[in-house]
């Protein structure tokens, strides 16, 4: 077995399992989304039409005799639960009574699908919500299940990047092939999954594993954010010093819908940490564990980076419809007798967890038997444009396709190697 030295990345991604970049050539720099608009998003249906985010007559389909309303759902700088908690709230519903085939970046501009229980579509196509849309409703028979797409397309600008525009073209050029001579891109789950200024999912996700509702919420609700507004990081630090739920639910920001569902119920129910926890939206509380999970999973990429130099098939892999992938780590996870198991199992037992903790007891809807993820991701139809800015610096417009569950900004990391704060 062979150690190679990789570069080692941002001490911020350090914190997300994401050790090592897969290339050494100096990034570009440059910032992403210093508006929504810089970075696009359009879902890639089963049938792989693409939702266009300016396509105002993109159609689903003709109305079908069921219950479910289905629609194309447009959002501008708004989180994807948020979305949906604003759509459910101005019709009366339950979050839980709206799916999507996959959770979209906050600060983008995204098109996907989505599917509503017993909701006519001329009551949906009447809703009016700041930074939302909603186009196209159609009764149909189905409803919309997390993974029921065939990618993603993005259009993302890199924004204010100095230096000779046909160095950074080649530049590019360079980065690009040392990703094939890798093998792909590392398919780490990216900065949202954590937290870009704050990686704390992950932490939230092992307490909830271990059993420790309070010191879940005391992460969800008190963990502050590098670069977030001083009134939030003091009604935060207030919590975290008082327990006083009502004062710091008069002080914390509107905004911060979920966190001010936590604290009402506290004030009601002081102690009653299980309670508050259950007023999130499933799929949230979900998504605490998943980041759990994928902070192992980087872990053991990061660790299988390191002894083995690239992504190509070596005779520890494992091999799942003639790809490599490794393991997502859940309660029916069968870990192979072999050098990177036993590294996943250490860490298990560092953190005081088995596999049985994954069906989650204080939370029993709640259960993760594990699967399996490819290791290296590979941009479909990935090209670039170059061009100055009124500023005098460099815009460069990058566009591709992923397959679901790959993040852009693993491989906008890879192209740019700067602080996650600008991605």
């Amino acid at each position: 077995m062979e150690e190679r030295k990789l570069r080692d990345s941002h001490p911020i991604e350090q914190l997300m399992g994401m050790r090592f970049y897969s290339t050494h050539s100096p990034g570009i720099e440059g910032k992403l989304r210093l508006s929504p608009k810089d970075f696009q998003v359009e879902e890639i249906l089963p049938d792989n039409r693409v939702i266009k985010i300016n396509d105002v007559d993109f159609t689903l389909g003709e109305d079908e005799a069921g219950l479910f309303t289905e629609f194309i759902l447009i959002k501008e700088d708004v989180e994807s639960h948020s979305a949906q908690h604003r759509i459910a709230s101005a019709l009366g519903r339950d979050i839980n009574d709206i799916n999507v085939a996959g959770t979209k970046d906050k600060s983008a501009h995204t098109a996907q699908r989505a599917t509503i229980w017993r909701v006519p579509p001329e009551e949906l196509s009447n809703l009016q919500l700041n930074r939302i849309t909603i186009r196209s409703p159609r009764t149909t028979i189905y409803k919309t299940y997390l993974g029921d797409l065939n990618g993603n397309f993005f259009t993302i600008k890199i924004s204010d990047i100095s230096g000779d525009v046909e160095l950074l073209r080649n530049q590019i050029k360079e980065i690009m092939q040392e990703v094939k001579q890798f093998s792909g891109i590392p398919n780490f789950f990216g900065h949202q999954r954590f937290g870009s200024r704050s990686p704390t999912s992950h932490e939230i996700g092992k307490q909830l594993l271990l059993g420790n509702i309070e010191e879940a919420i005391n992460y969800y609700i008190g963990k502050t954010s590098i670069g977030e507004a001083e009134t939030t990081s003091f009604a935060k630090r207030v919590f975290l010093k008082t327990n006083d739920s009502e004062e710091t639910l008069n002080l914390l920001p509107k905004s911060m819908v979920f966190e001010r569902m936590i604290l009402k119920h506290l004030i009601k129910s002081p102690n009653n940490f299980i309670g508050a926890l259950q007023k999130l939206p499933k799929n949230l509380l979900r998504i605490f564990i998943h980041s759990y999970q994928s902070y192992l999973w980087n872990l053991a990429l990061s660790e299988r980076m390191k002894r083995y130099g690239n992504l190509s098939q070596k005779p520890i892999d494992i091999i799942e419809n003639k790809q490599v992938v490794l393991p997502i780590v859940g309660y029916m996870s069968n870990l192979s007798d072999n050098d990177l198991s036993n590294f996943i199992l250490d860490i298990l037992e560092k953190d005081g967890i088995t596999l049985e903790n994954f069906k989650v007891k204080c939370l029993p809807s709640l259960k993760f038997g594990g699967s399996n993820r490819k290791l290296a991701m590979e941009p479909k139809k990935f090209d670039f444009t170059i061009s100055a800015n009124p500023n005098g610096n460099i815009d460069v417009n990058v566009r591709f396709s992923l397959k679901p569950g790959s993040y852009a900004t693993v491989l906008m990391r890879e192209l740019m190697k700067t602080t996650p704060l600008n991605y």
